[in-house]
């Protein structure tokens, strides 16, 4: 059996694990209080920007449903003056002559 000697540093841990046993408690919970405090604050901005998002686009389909109602609402009065204008058939007595007319 070979003779390996393993080493008594310690080694660095994957991923986010940090190795805190070298640092008081008191540095300890500064440390902690940081990185929850950092996460909030994130999570709040992300939550936020979804918030200002959503607002953004329900403000935007309510301005094309308005446009929308706006266009309806101008073809229907353009159909009922169109209506209205056939129901009235030809105009009796034929047109005036303008007033500077002279025959």
């Amino acid at each position: 059996m070979s003779s390996q000697h393993q080493s008594k540093t310690p080694q660095p841990t994957p991923g986010h694990v940090h190795d805190y046993s070298q640092v008081t408690d008191e540095e300890l919970v500064i440390l902690t209080n940081n990185s929850t405090n950092t996460e909030e604050r994130e999570h709040e901005a992300e939550c936020k920007a979804k918030h200002e998002e959503a607002k953004r686009q329900k403000a935007e389909e309510e301005r094309l449903e308005a446009e929308q109602r706006k266009r309806r609402l101008k073809g229907r009065r353009r159909q009922r003056r169109r209506q209205r204008d056939r129901d009235r058939g030809p105009r009796s007595g034929g047109t005036r002559p303008h007033k500077d007319y002279v025959a």
